[in-house]
């Protein structure tokens, strides 16, 4: 599943096949999960188009028939990526439609639904809090790593999976609150360890299959090639800082939420400062040590 839903993509074979190709394993709720995507020849149905603005390099243009903060889960919305697809949200069907610009490819369409345009619309649905972290499992629990873009989270999250860890994340993870504990759903089975717009990067087999708890959060800090690796506990506003920066989309309307949701995972999980030297050959001392400290951590919770 992709971001806790299936995909099906009636006009589009090979992005079908390719979906169909990872055998994801299928929930109980599979007719209410899955989310269609269809062609349409133009949309013209929305009154309000906001002012420019760039995702992934894109000028886009927010869509709708009234101001963002008025949205309701049944509510229509569109994201126009300018020359390239109008994607819109049937709020009451749950599903999407695209209509192709003139720089469209199937790929392009795969990239903004998987990466931007779906974790948008569960973020507006008030289901999932979206993160721009990456995301591996580490003896049974998920464990974040976040950081600016070009902050080093990819480099790291790629040596991870090599060393056999599954994959979460790459960029975008949905999340929720569920009776007191925080839900890691995993998010799309690609990984993009270098710098490309509008590419989800490489398949990844080693996907996690089924949400799981999350263990703790590693925020990333950059420091010279021959500094030592420190890592140390987040406590206080540095603690929530880490948790509250790592959010996906900035909706000013939303702060108020985001606030409390952000506190309360800040007082459930715990969160370290990894200092990261800049040079990739130091890489396995930055894994044993962040290793080590969740080792540590297990301890003091078993005492």
């Amino acid at each position: 599943m992709i971001h806790g839903h299936q995909f099906l993509f009636v006009d589009q074979q090979s992005l079908q096949e390719e979906y169909d190709s990872f055998k994801f394993s299928h929930s109980g709720n599979d007719r209410l999960n899955t989310i269609e995507v269809r062609e349409i020849d133009t949309y013209q149905g929305f009154e309000r188009r906001s002012s420019l603005l760039y995702l992934s390099g894109r000028g886009c243009y927010y869509l709708s028939n009234t101001s963002p903060e008025k949205i309701e889960r049944d509510h229509d919305w569109g994201l126009e990526i300018v020359n390239v697809l109008t994607l819109v949200w049937d709020g009451k069907s749950r599903r999407i439609l695209y209509a192709k610009g003139r720089d469209f490819t199937p790929r392009l369409l795969q990239f903004w639904i998987y990466h931007t345009f779906f974790p948008i619309a569960l973020e507006l649905e008030r289901n999932y809090t979206m993160l721009h972290v990456g995301a591996v499992e580490i003896d049974g629990g998920v464990v974040f790593f976040s950081a600016p873009s070009f902050g080093g989270k990819s480099t790291l999250t790629d040596y991870f999976i090599g060393r056999g860890h599954t994959l979460f994340a790459d960029d975008t993870l949905p999340i929720k609150q569920e009776n007191g504990e925080f839900i890691v759903y995993p998010s799309f089975p690609y990984h993009r360890p270098y710098r490309q717009p509008e590419t989800l990067g490489r398949r990844v087999e080693n996907f996690a299959g089924e949400p799981a708890l999350l263990k703790a959060l590693f925020e990333l800090r950059q420091c010279e090639p021959n500094d030592s690796i420190d890592v140390r506990p987040l406590e206080g506003i540095e603690k929530f800082r880490a948790f509250y920066q790592s959010v996906f989309v900035s909706f000013s309307f939303m702060k108020k939420e985001r606030f409390e949701f952000f506190a309360k995972m800040a007082m459930k999980t715990p969160a370290y400062r990894v200092s990261i030297p800049w040079d990739k050959e130091r890489l396995p001392e930055v894994y044993n040590a962040i290793v080590k400290q969740l080792q540590d951590q297990s301890q003091v919770s078993i005492v």
